[in-house]
């Protein structure tokens, strides 16, 4: 090997390093920035489940709140379903809500079918995931008793990433 293929193995093994950190680093702190709803009042969002119930997050507060952004189609939404299902049953004192979205009715349907949960879920029928500044899916928002958004998550959820937000979100 010649010494300039030396110094360019050892270029491209630095930049792949420093890459993969930066992955790395990324992939466990991918909480949004979102400076137009964190630290603020949550934006007004109900959902209504396929029993035809409304459930308003705005009529919570209280109680702190995990809202959930997923759609039937999303596989990072049903990677995190058995993490968000198994923290709802441990833990009563929050209240966790899926907004179901870019879906079809069928979709939700057989999608709640196939997937049965402990919390309710459904199609936002007031407010938007836009109000919240979803772009992509999954993301969770965690909501303390006060109503505040004090923190996003954006990604399919692990259970110790979940717990370190609920954490935040306590009473």
């Amino acid at each position: 090997m010649s010494r300039r293929s030396g110094v360019f193995a050892a270029v491209a093994i630095g930049l792949a390093t420093v890459l993969a950190v930066s992955l790395a680093w990324g992939l466990q702190h991918a909480a949004l920035a979102n400076p137009s709803v964190l630290g603020k009042t949550a934006p007004r969002l109900a959902i209504e489940t396929q029993y035809g119930e409304q459930v308003r997050v705005w009529e919570l507060q209280g109680k702190p709140v995990v809202l959930n952004f997923w759609a039937s189609w999303c596989t990072g939404c049903v990677d995190e379903l058995e993490v968000l299902s198994r923290a709802s049953g441990a833990h009563p004192e929050f209240a966790f809500v899926g907004a179901n979205c870019q879906d079809t009715s069928a979709g939700f349907r057989s999608f709640e079918q196939k997937h049965p949960h402990p919390y309710p879920a459904g199609p936002i029928v007031v407010g938007s995931q836009q109000s919240y500044g979803v772009a992509g899916l999954p993301v969770t928002f965690f909501i303390d008793a006060q109503g505040r958004v004090l923190a996003s998550f954006s990604g399919p959820l692990g259970a110790t990433t979940l717990d370190h937000y609920l954490g935040l979100i306590a009473t």
